[in-house]
């Protein structure tokens, strides 16, 4: 899976959570006193909770992930400058 594919799922599991959060507000809102119970409430409270620990998780594998690809690419980019400056050191010395 590549980076922004990731991120992207993140983002929509954010939003799908986010979206539930806001449905059942709204529903908790709607009932007025008679609403939601403290233990709907805590129970939602304990799966967002764990929906965004997970997500900061992912979140850090990836940022992880690109910290090596910024390094292997930083050594990849070095080493074709060294093998260009080695090119144009050879090229003047071969006949034609």
């Amino acid at each position: 899976m590549t980076q922004p594919d990731a991120l992207q799922q993140a983002t929509m599991r954010l939003n799908a959570a986010l979206d539930a959060l806001e449905s059942f507000s709204s529903q908790m809102f709607a009932e007025g006193e008679g609403g939601a119970s403290m233990a709907t409430l805590q129970q939602q409270v304990r799966f967002l909770s764990e929906e965004r620990d997970r997500l900061l998780k992912e979140l850090d594998v990836e940022r992880a992930r690109v910290r090596r690809l910024e390094a292997a690419n930083d050594e990849v980019s070095d080493r074709l400058e060294t093998v260009v400056g080695t090119l144009k050191e050879i090229m003047p010395a071969m006949p034609g």
